[in-house]
Protein backbone atom coordinates (compact mmCIF):
# COMPACT_ATOMS: atom_id res chain seq x y z
CA UNK A 1 0.00 0.00 0.00
CA UNK A 2 1.40 3.38 -0.97
CA UNK A 3 1.31 6.48 1.19
CA UNK A 4 -1.48 8.00 -0.90
CA UNK A 5 -3.64 4.93 -0.41
CA UNK A 6 -3.09 5.03 3.36
CA UNK A 7 -4.03 8.73 3.42
CA UNK A 8 -7.15 8.03 1.34
CA UNK A 9 -8.16 5.26 3.75
CA UNK A 10 -7.69 7.51 6.79
CA UNK A 11 -9.71 10.35 5.26
CA UNK A 12 -12.45 7.95 4.13
CA UNK A 13 -12.80 6.59 7.66
CA UNK A 14 -12.88 10.11 9.08
CA UNK A 15 -15.62 11.16 6.63
CA UNK A 16 -17.90 8.30 7.69
CA UNK A 17 -18.73 10.05 11.00
CA UNK A 18 -20.06 13.37 9.64
CA UNK A 19 -21.71 11.66 6.67
CA UNK A 20 -23.47 9.20 8.94
CA UNK A 21 -24.57 11.94 11.33
CA UNK A 22 -26.00 14.05 8.50
CA UNK A 23 -27.81 10.96 7.20
CA UNK A 24 -29.30 9.93 10.55
CA UNK A 25 -30.40 13.44 11.49
CA UNK A 26 -31.71 14.13 7.97
CA UNK A 27 -33.85 11.00 8.08
CA UNK A 28 -34.97 11.92 11.60
CA UNK A 29 -36.02 15.42 10.56
CA UNK A 30 -37.76 14.05 7.46
CA UNK A 31 -39.87 11.60 9.45
CA UNK A 32 -40.93 14.01 12.21
CA UNK A 33 -44.60 14.93 12.36
CA UNK A 34 -43.93 18.65 11.69
CA UNK A 35 -41.71 18.11 8.63
CA UNK A 36 -38.62 20.27 8.83
CA UNK A 37 -37.14 21.90 5.73
CA UNK A 38 -33.63 21.24 7.04
CA UNK A 39 -34.00 17.63 5.82
CA UNK A 40 -33.90 18.97 2.24
CA UNK A 41 -30.40 20.26 2.99
CA UNK A 42 -29.07 17.51 5.24
CA UNK A 43 -29.83 14.53 3.00
CA UNK A 44 -27.97 15.81 -0.11
CA UNK A 45 -25.04 16.88 2.08
CA UNK A 46 -24.95 13.38 3.58
CA UNK A 47 -25.06 11.85 0.10
CA UNK A 48 -22.16 14.04 -1.02
CA UNK A 49 -20.00 13.28 2.01
CA UNK A 50 -20.67 9.54 1.83
CA UNK A 51 -20.02 9.51 -1.94
CA UNK A 52 -16.66 11.17 -1.32
CA UNK A 53 -15.89 8.59 1.38
CA UNK A 54 -16.79 5.81 -1.05
CA UNK A 55 -14.49 7.29 -3.69
CA UNK A 56 -11.66 7.46 -1.17
CA UNK A 57 -12.25 3.82 -0.15
CA UNK A 58 -12.07 2.88 -3.83
CA UNK A 59 -8.77 4.76 -4.20
CA UNK A 60 -7.40 3.11 -1.05
CA UNK A 61 -8.21 -0.47 -2.07
CA UNK A 62 -7.66 -0.51 -5.83
CA UNK A 63 -4.69 -2.47 -7.11
CA UNK A 64 -2.09 -0.83 -9.28
CA UNK A 65 -0.75 -2.55 -12.36
CA UNK A 66 2.91 -3.55 -12.09
CA UNK A 67 5.25 -1.55 -14.31
CA UNK A 68 2.67 -0.23 -16.73
CA UNK A 69 1.75 -3.69 -18.03
CA UNK A 70 -1.92 -4.28 -18.83
CA UNK A 71 -3.79 -5.92 -15.95
CA UNK A 72 -4.60 -9.00 -18.07
CA UNK A 73 -0.94 -9.79 -18.71
CA UNK A 74 0.51 -12.74 -16.78
CA UNK A 75 3.36 -11.91 -14.40
CA UNK A 76 6.87 -12.34 -15.86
Amino acid sequence: MSGGQVAALIFAILLLLPGGCFLIFGIGFATDRPFSDVAYVMLPVAAGILALAGLLFWVAFRRRSAGGAPPEAPPP
